[in-house]
């Protein structure tokens, strides 16, 4: 049918990405209208967002950013990181130094965000939810620009080939 938009739901739901990538693609390219939005919903780590815009997805949501910042984990540009692995008991970088959020802006360090997710202080997962949703919004900003500026490909190509794409 004529539809404002178009949900695609069902997704990430127990198949690996590589599979979901299979259908996903040409339902989108060949099945649903470029002029109309199309929403991937429940889809939230930062490659599948790059990896879907490619495949002509407009909109998004999900838990992800928060549900796994509650379990210790934020997303930077060297990929996902476990603030629970012993090795960030002495780091004394931020999350990511490319990040403005409130975490990285007010210099809170690995070592300390590690510490308050290992005693189960409210303040680390609180930390880490506003990195991971500004961390995603800040990509978002960067995957506009490049589709405006008419170089997403190189854009897309990029971002696979950095360690930020080790976000799973």
């Amino acid at each position: 049918g004529d539809f404002p938009g178009y949900g695609i739901g069902g997704y990430s739901v127990g198949e690996d990405h590589e599979t979901m990538y299979e259908t996903l693609e040409p339902l989108v390219a060949e099945h649903m209208p470029k002029s109309k939005p199309r929403y991937l919903m429940g889809v939230g780590n930062p490659t599948t967002l790059v990896r879907a815009v490619a495949s002509g997805v407009d909109m998004f949501d999900c838990v992800l950013p928060t549900r796994t910042a509650r379990m210790g984990t934020a997303f930077s540009s060297e990929g996902r990181l476990n603030l629970k692995n012993a090795r960030f008991k002495h780091d004394q970088r931020v999350l990511d130094e490319r990040c403005d959020c409130p975490a990285c802006a007010g210099g809170f360090t690995r070592a300390y965000i590690h510490h308050l997710v290992r005693q189960g202080e409210m303040l680390g997962g609180i930390l880490l939810s506003q990195h991971n949703i500004r961390y995603l919004l800040a990509l978002m900003e960067r995957v506009r620009a490049a589709i405006a500026q008419g170089r997403y490909e190189q854009f897309y190509r990029d971002w696979m080939d950095s360690p930020a794409a080790n976000d799973f």
